[in-house]
């Protein structure tokens, strides 16, 4: 895909979505998708065909650093899509981000990506609500200088 198609792709998600200010999506790739704030990152000469959707998904409280991360290394492994969707940690914001990456075709329209990226903030959302209950309830049932411990090693 050309800069110039991709930027039409942008322009015509921009309309799908139902954006009211489309210019932080044609300038900067930053859409909201539901609830879940969205960066599309799109480098193309890395890869013209290829673009990266990063969706913040909310930060981690100390508390349960430990049992969090591990938590998401886990879904990477088993979730990850072979590599194509992962979680990591935004070294700028300490969120965890949900990057995902998406293969442009020319022939892809607006609304499948608009598709293809609310799927994604959806399945990425539940993963992580998942994850933080997880954590929560297995934080909860811990003795009490148990989550020192866990603390010291995250």
């Amino acid at each position: 895909m050309t800069p110039e198609q991709y930027q039409y792709l942008l322009h015509e998600l921009a309309h799908v979505a139902g954006l009211p200010y489309p210019l932080a999506l044609m300038n900067h790739g930053r859409l909201k998708i539901g609830e879940v704030n969205a960066v599309l990152v799109y480098e193309p000469q890395y890869d013209p065909d290829l673009m990266q959707a990063r969706l913040m998904l909310g930060c981690v409280p100390q508390e349960l650093k430990a049992s969090v991360m591990e938590a998401l290394l886990e879904a990477n492994y088993f979730e990850g899509y072979g590599g194509e969707c992962v979680f990591s940690l935004s070294p700028q914001s300490g969120e965890i981000v949900l990057t995902m990456r998406m293969t442009l075709l020319p022939s892809l329209s607006a609304h499948e990506l608009w598709q293809a990226l609310s799927d994604i903030a959806r399945h990425g959302s539940q993963m992580w609500e998942t994850i933080m209950a997880e954590c929560e309830t297995l934080h909860a049932g811990m003795p009490a200088g148990f989550h020192d411990a866990l603390a010291q090693h995250a």
